[in-house]
């Protein structure tokens, strides 16, 4: 009798100590639902944030598509009647800065509406417009478009926010915002790396550097900021490295932007001179700490009347202390045409002040080989004024820039060169050159014979045309 109870007193506490245990676990797992593992306050609030900052600047990201001809002439040179060209179709990014009398101000990159033939804007998966260029500017990669607003709801919450790229600062977050092979708005999060970058891919460069993943596709998007305000726009990576993208500051693309849209091009100041970094060597013997100086000045250029000399050092503009050549490029960049600017320079260890009248910087055009395979001579030239012929004493076409990498400067070709003749053809128009140089790639050439002017030397030199 005893080992019958005492075995079913066992049973029972064996069933109820079950269901106590399951008690525990349930209300362990309660407690464990209820408490979080890692306290997620921060994060769920960083999360909220930026998922409200991509809802509220998406609207203003397009996708843009291109069609230009391409001309297959040069792919088949033996070919016996001519081809007709041959449509390349791209895309890329672009963001709405603007939006008045019933249109849409679209910014993007030079590169990608540059030389289309068409040009179309999609908003959203229904809605796509075809639009028009207003204007490129190739030293800056910026363009503008233009879109009517017709059957787009709302048109002016589109419309994005600029910030300030002048205060921005080494760390602080960014996010890109684009459409890379076509994926429309995708975001991507990251770091400003870098400020102030020159990769040699433009004339005026002061990239903003960013890991923030960018791919084709994203050139011309916007990078923001964490208060939702565009700060650059995407323009290059890096292909051999990885988390090296590149935009260009708001502030300049906002300033070719307006002039783009007032003018129809951009407005320049110039002085006309060329001027280079100070290195340190150079310094220890200039004994002047920073400053940047003058190598050459044009002929009848503001900075010849206005009294600049080669070896001056200029150590301050309108007040402001320039250290390195893209200060000065960009302040004398930006100075309406007609004003006055105050130079401080060292001249023969002297200070001193000279107010120099800006001028209208020239109209330059690049010059590059026709057909694709080919790729870019590199050269951007201007004609000689004929004041300038007159004090040179010849005639041709100043080299006003030689892109890095190509094959001008691979020949030897620098800045301020002076071309006068090319082959046994002397030449004074930008438009000869390019038909003589076409004229020798289409048969076939591998280089030509330039005669220039150098420093007051004439020098013969060998261009390579592949």
């Amino acid at each position: 009798m005893f080992s019958f109870v005492a075995g079913l007193f066992f049973f029972l506490s064996l069933i109820f100590g079950c269901k106590a245990q399951q008690a525990q676990v349930q209300a362990i797992s309660q407690k464990q639902e209820q408490k979080p593992l890692v306290s997620s306050g921060l994060l769920s609030q960083f999360e909220q944030e930026l998922t409200s900052i991509v809802e509220a600047v998406s609207p203003s990201v397009v996708t843009i598509f291109t069609t230009q001809e391409v001309s297959t002439d040069q792919e088949f040179p033996f070919f016996p009647f001519p081809l007709p060209p041959q449509e390349r179709r791209s895309l890329g990014s672009g963001v709405i800065i603007e939006h008045k009398k019933g249109k849409f101000y679209i910014l993007t990159n030079s590169h990608v509406v540059q030389n289309a033939k068409s040009v179309r804007v999609r908003f959203d998966k229904h809605t796509e417009k075809k639009a028009r260029i207003v204007g490129t500017d190739p030293k800056t990669d910026v363009a503008v478009i233009e879109v009517d607003d017709k059957d787009i709801p709302n048109p002016d919450s589109r419309v994005a926010r600029l910030g300030d790229s002048d205060s921005l600062k080494v760390g602080q977050l960014a996010i890109a915002i684009g459409n890379p092979y076509g994926l429309e708005r995708t975001v991507t999060v990251g770091v400003i790396s870098a400020l102030r970058r020159s990769i040699g891919i433009t004339q005026y460069e002061n990239f903003i550097q960013t890991d923030a993943a960018i791919n084709p596709g994203n050139s011309g998007g916007p990078l923001v900021n964490i208060r939702g305000e565009v700060i650059g726009i995407n323009t290059a990576i890096l292909a051999e490295g990885q988390g090296l993208g590149f935009a260009i500051p708001i502030n300049l693309a906002r300033w070719v932007a307006q002039q783009l849209i007032e003018r129809g091009k951009v407005v320049r100041g110039w002085l006309g001179i060329v001027i280079q970094d100070i290195t340190p060597d150079m310094a220890e013997s200039l004994g002047v700490k920073e400053g940047v100086i003058i190598a050459q000045v044009m002929p009848g250029s503001p900075a010849d009347k206005g009294g600049l000399k080669v070896g001056d050092i200029v150590v301050e503009a309108d007040g402001q202390r320039v250290s390195e050549v893209r200060e000065l490029q960009f302040k004398i960049m930006r100075t309406e045409p007609g004003k006055d600017i105050n130079l401080k320079v060292v001249r023969e260890g002297k200070e001193i002040t000279l107010k120099v009248k800006v001028g209208e910087m020239p109209e330059e055009r690049q010059v590059g080989e026709q057909g694709q395979e080919q790729g870019d001579i590199g050269l951007a030239l201007r004609e000689l004024t004929p004041e300038e012929e007159r004090k040179l004493g010849v005639r041709g076409l100043l080299v006003v820039r030689v892109m890095p990498g190509s094959l001008a400067m691979r020949s030897g070709i620098m800045q301020g060169d002076i071309i006068m003749r090319v082959g046994n053809r002397e030449v004074s128009r930008v438009e000869e050159f390019q038909q003589i140089i076409s004229a020798f790639i289409g048969a076939g050439r591998e280089s030509v014979l330039l005669l220039i002017r150098r420093r007051g030397n004439n020098l013969f030199i060998v261009l390579r045309l592949r």
